[in-house]
């Protein structure tokens, strides 16, 4: 899944390099020449040139290695021996190993096998102490063929008797390695991972709004899964992934996303009375409206401020952004909190997460650079 998160930055104020710009221009276009004559490797071609497009600037640059410094602690697949806990399962698989069970399977050669093996479990299954192919057939049904009448189920049979022992136990049921700097079976893992990657802007490179002239922007390339789409800005602005506080245009962004909702929703008005959708709109006429991707997006009869209402790049007037999460002193405040519950656990909605949002923004310096990431979990 990804998330557009907003961290925070600090940047001195930089003057820009236009023999480095020149540079970056002229390698992108030879970037854009290696495409033409290496269409096989245009992806890695694309990952090289939007490189070296956001180190385009001094600012760009420099905002990239903050980043990369601000999101380090939060890789799940990090080496830093600083972000990393052992957690240690040696007691658990014991207790398994000398108290719990196991159903096996002979097969007709002699081979005995575990139910969890994957010559077994991606084949067959046992129900009733019977060994059943799964999937069997055109109709993919479970079905006691001649083979498996073959083939004999012991159940229950308990694991050390299994394993001759414990150290091969727990390499054939969970391959997890022996740690001789703990003297135990576990693994690493970072306790505060939020991602698995991340590219600066993303899929929403179009987040902030500055003025034309505004000398300090994050630049970035969108996402490929949505690199034809084009955001339009009003006269005299552009959108960036990354900018000072200062710079933002708050008021302007809102106005503008306030006049798209009006015009899309008098589009919606007039697809509805007509019957005929607009090409760009990729959904259905209803009796009860409008649906985009499975969307009830117009209300049949709804008036424009109660499409306005449920319009959710409205709901933050002061600070018009649509996130997921933002990083504060170390700690992810996301719009859901995990509840922990047993069986039970959930993900509810955050009720304090438009105040939080607020409050961060409003109490961050005016010379803040403030960076839209897309966080991939």
């Amino acid at each position: 899944m990804h998330y557009a998160t907003l961290v925070t930055v600090e940047i001195e104020p930089c003057e820009e390099d236009m023999v480095r710009a020149i540079g970056a221009r002229s390698l992108i276009q030879e970037i854009e020449e290696q495409k033409k004559e290496n269409p096989e490797h245009h992806i890695m071609l694309d990952i090289y040139r939007s490189e070296v497009k956001m180190r385009s600037t001094v600012f760009s640059s420099r905002m990239a290695d903050e980043v990369d410094t601000v999101m380090e602690p939060f890789y799940c697949e990090t080496d830093n021996p600083d972000y990393l806990e052992f957690e240690d399962k040696t007691e658990e698989y014991r207790k398994t190993y000398e108290n719990e069970t196991v159903n096996l399977v002979r097969f007709p050669n002699g081979t005995v096998l575990t139910e969890h093996q994957y010559a077994v479990y991606h084949k067959y299954e046992i129900v009733d102490g019977r060994l059943y192919e799964r999937d069997w057939g055109p109709l993919h049904h479970r079905k006691r063929t001649k083979k498996c009448r073959r083939m004999q189920v012991m159940e229950n049979v308990p694991y050390y008797k299994v394993y001759q022992t414990f150290e091969e136990f727990v390499e054939e049921r969970y391959g997890t390695p022996y740690c001789e700097e703990q003297k135990a079976f576990g693994y690493y893992y970072n306790p505060d991972a939020f991602y698995d990657w991340y590219s600066i802007g993303g899929r929403w490179p179009d987040m902030f709004l500055v003025k034309d002239d505004c000398g300090e922007y994050g630049i970035a390339d969108r996402s490929w899964t949505c690199a034809d789409k084009e955001t339009k800005s009003p006269d005299g602005y552009h959108w960036t992934c990354a900018a000072r506080k200062k710079d933002i245009a708050w008021q302007t962004m809102y106005d503008w996303e306030l006049e798209q909702a009006k015009q899309c929703y008098a589009r919606l008005v007039q697809a509805f009375e007509t019957g005929t959708l607009p090409e760009e709109m990729h959904g259905i006429i209803t009796e009860d409206g409008i649906q985009i991707f499975g969307e009830l997006v117009y209300h049949k009869g709804e008036t424009e401020n109660q499409y306005l209402e449920r319009y959710i790049k409205l709901k933050r007037k002061k600070y018009p952004i649509n996130i997921y999460a933002f990083l504060t002193e170390g700690i992810w405040t996301t719009v859901e909190r995990f509840v922990p519950d047993g069986v039970n656990s959930r993900f509810e909605d955050n009720a304090d997460w438009e105040d939080d949002l607020e409050q961060f923004i409003d109490e961050l310096n005016d010379e803040k650079v403030l960076v839209i990431v897309d966080c991939h979990m």
